[in-house]
């Protein structure tokens, strides 16, 4: 399960709106927003674009996309 609020603030963090973020990954902006709100599961290739282009280093992946329990968040619009 991903850590919704985890990757929406890394995205911010790096300067990314959903739109400029689904562009540099290369995932439709439906499709992204769906995968990160949790209602479809991401690509292991989306997985590591993600992680390259957020330089989200391989230690710290678990941290973002497979966590046992997230917190209650809201949805990415």
């Amino acid at each position: 399960m991903t850590n919704t609020s985890k990757l929406k603030g890394r995205i911010a963090e790096k300067g990314h709106t959903l739109t400029s973020f689904s562009g540099a990954v290369g995932i439709s902006r439906p499709c992204l927003r769906k995968r990160i709100n949790g209602f479809a599961d991401f690509k292991v290739s989306e997985i590591e674009r993600i992680c390259t282009v957020l330089n989200i280093a391989k230690a710290e992946i678990g941290d973002y996309f497979f966590v046992n329990e997230v917190p209650e968040t809201e949805t990415f619009a």
